[in-house]
C-alpha cells in the first residue's frame, strides 16, 4: 500500500505544464489596467443611457416580480371581490 502511493506521488510530481506567461501573452495579449478594466461591460462614458438605469432597471424587474405575480394570481383567484 505504501509502495503505491509513492508510485503515484512520483506520477504526479513528474508532470508539468510547458506553457509559460509569454507564450500566453503572445496570443491573448497583455491584460488592461485602470479602473474599471476588470468588467465586461463599459461603466464610463456611455453615450446613450448610462449602466444605472440599466442596473436599476434590471434590479427593480427582478425584485417587483414575486410581489406582481403574488397580486396577478390572488386577483385570478378573486381574493380581491367586494
Amino acid at each position: 500500500m505504501l509502495a503505491r502511493s509513492k508510485l503515484i506521488s512520483q506520477k504526479v510530481s513528474a508532470r508539468n505544464f510547458q506553457t509559460s506567461t509569454r507564450s500566453l501573452n503572445k496570443i491573448f495579449g497583455s491584460p488592461q489596467s485602470g479602473v474599471y478594466s476588470n468588467l465586461p461591460f463599459k461603466v464610463k462614458g456611455r453615450k446613450f443611457i448610462p449602466f444605472s438605469f440599466y442596473f436599476w432597471g434590471v434590479a427593480g424587474t427582478f425584485f417587483a416580480f414575486p410581489f406582481l405575480s403574488t397580486y396577478w394570481h390572488l386577483k385570478k383567484a378573486g381574493s380581491f371581490n367586494e
